[in-house]
């Protein structure tokens, strides 16, 4: 049996091939290298992680869809300080209102909101990610959007209730919000 610590190696962020690449990988070395290479086994512990990391980041991908789906639909919403509805709402009311409807809570203001989830890189951003910036200064958490995704150039790109505009779609290396850019979160 696996201990129980060996287990954690195989976080959402793990990868196994499968059998079938490790028998398709080890015909290629024998036949190029005239070896006689054969495929390590893979427990069934571990396969199972594999099979259920997949579904889980599936699930996800699934999940961030149907939830920028729904954030879409306030696009051109007015920004309202304190307001939290369709017909004025502010960044941290938004993304709450758009996590609710899919019954995950999140707290009521942006800086609450910022102790949810784990922190992650620019790297790692993903549609549905939070993004949190100081837009007082003093680098404390004062406004929040959703990842939206990538634009052609590579560029996070996120949804948010501006207070000049509305509910929108922005860049993160706009010249006004790159500079105000504090830390994503994952709390999906």
């Amino acid at each position: 049996m696996t201990p129980v610590n060996e287990a954690t190696e195989y976080s959402s962020r793990s990868f196994i091939p499968k059998p079938r690449a490790f028998e398709a990988q080890a015909k290629i070395i024998n036949k190029q290298a005239n070896l006689d290479v054969s495929p390590i086994e893979i427990n069934s512990e571990a396969k199972s992680m594999v099979v259920l990391n997949s579904v889980l980041e599936e699930t996800n991908e699934l999940f961030a869809g149907f939830l920028l789906k729904e954030a879409e639909t306030y696009i051109g919403t007015p920004y309202r300080y304190g307001g939290t509805t369709r017909s004025g709402i502010d960044c941290s009311a938004f993304v709450r209102n758009v996590f609710e409807s899919f019954d995950k809570s999140l707290p009521r203001v942006s800086a609450d909101q910022a102790k949810e989830g784990v922190t992650i890189s620019r790297e790692e951003a993903r549609e549905g990610d939070l993004v949190f910036f100081a837009t007082r200064g003093r680098g404390r958490v004062s406004h929040v959007g959703i990842i939206h995704g990538r634009n052609e150039d590579g560029e996070l790109e996120f949804i948010h209730s501006s207070t000049s505009k509305g509910v929108m779609v922005s860049s993160l290396n706009d010249k006004y919000w790159g500079p105000k850019f504090l830390y994503l979160k994952r709390v999906l």
